[in-house]
């Protein structure tokens, strides 16, 4: 019989709350066009129409050596990237799929790079991993609220195993705590609906990671959404609890405490404009004064704040992000001592 196990959870999450800074990577195919990470879903945009951005995806200016050093100096203590997204384009290369960075113009594996340059800043390693595949055969797409055919009944389910797809996700997760060394972070986004818990075969994943990466912190979306809190939260852990809880785009006024009141460890992800992927026509970036007063206010509050930054087709940040990166690190020269290691406000 499974048991929580406070004491191993204490010690994987010291890291973590000691941190209280990484960068967030939203990558991919979708940089191409530009509209942001959900254009498939968005734009009911058929395969056939998708697929020519894979066939030209050629990120010439991709050095992730850059990309670390760059989160280093913004003050940045790790970082999570984006391994697949919803559209189920892999940056790593999986021996379960050929739509794979291996196989486009990039011509090799981009999360082996990225993990080796994080790693090489001293910076800790995550990764991130969709549980929504709107290229797999076997995931739903006719009336699934997300998936980009939706609407069209001739894409219906009945030949459909989702049986199929978890044991192809599941596959795909084996591989990324095999193939990369030690993973310190993953983030998998995440459930709606009916899809949540045992529908991904929750308990046997988790299981599996555990068994392979036994110090891995796991957010809490193989229960819930960015809204949700989880079984953690409510103080009935399941065996796929996720170890901090998920706010998006916004600071719980009050941080984050479980139903008994105990203090949490939770993150809040923050865009630096209005979209995670790349979009060339957003130019609405928040002033880095007010992100990192954001980032204050999450220490004071008991929480971590990654901050994203979607790189374009080439494989280079948008100067807007760039420049508030650059505001980040002139503050945290003087001020880092008031983040790393520090907590929430005895009154909150």
């Amino acid at each position: 019989m499974w048991q929580f196990d406070r004491q191993a959870y204490e010690k994987r999450m010291q890291w973590f709350q000691e941190a209280r800074f990484g960068m967030f990577l939203h990558w991919g195919l979708y940089s191409i066009p530009g509209r942001g990470e959900w254009i498939r879903s968005t734009e009911q945009m058929p395969e056939s129409e998708y697929i020519k951005y894979f066939e030209e995806f050629n990120p010439t200016d991709y050095d992730p050596k850059k990309w670390a050093r760059m989160a280093k100096e913004a003050g940045m203590k790790y970082m999570v990237m984006t391994a697949k997204h919803h559209d189920g384009f892999c940056l790593f290369d999986s021996q379960y799929t050929d739509f794979k960075a291996t196989n486009t113009k990039a011509g090799r594996d981009l999360i082996r790079a990225y993990v080796d340059a994080a790693r090489a800043e001293g910076l800790k390693v995550g990764l991130y991993y969709s549980l929504l595949d709107w290229h797999h055969p076997d995931f739903p797409q006719y009336q699934d609220r997300n998936a980009p055919m939706r609407n069209h009944p001739e894409c219906g389910n009945e030949h459909r195993d989702f049986s199929r797809y978890i044991t192809y996700f599941h596959n795909q997760v084996r591989e990324l705590c095999t193939n990369y060394g030690k993973i310190d972070l993953l983030w998998f986004d995440f459930s709606y609906d009916d899809m949540r818990g045992e529908k991904w075969g929750a308990t046997e994943l988790i299981r599996m990671v555990r068994s392979l990466q036994p110090d891995v912190i796991i957010d809490n979306r193989l229960e819930v959404s960015g809204e949700g809190r989880g079984s953690l939260w409510a103080c009935d852990p399941t065996p796929y609890h996720g170890d901090f809880v998920t706010p998006e785009q916004m600071i719980p006024p009050e941080g984050i405490r479980d139903v008994k009141g105990n203090p949490m460890a939770w993150e809040a992800c923050f865009t630096m404009n209005r979209n995670w992927g790349y979009c060339g026509t957003d130019h609405m970036f928040k002033p880095g004064s007010l992100l990192i007063k954001k980032l204050v206010e999450c220490v004071s509050k008991g929480g971590n704040m990654i901050l994203n930054v979607g790189p374009d087709a080439k494989g280079n940040f948008p100067r807007e992000s760039v420049q508030i990166l650059q505001e980040f690190s002139a503050w945290m020269k003087r001020n880092s001592e008031s983040i790393y290691g520090c907590t929430r406000l005895p009154h909150l």
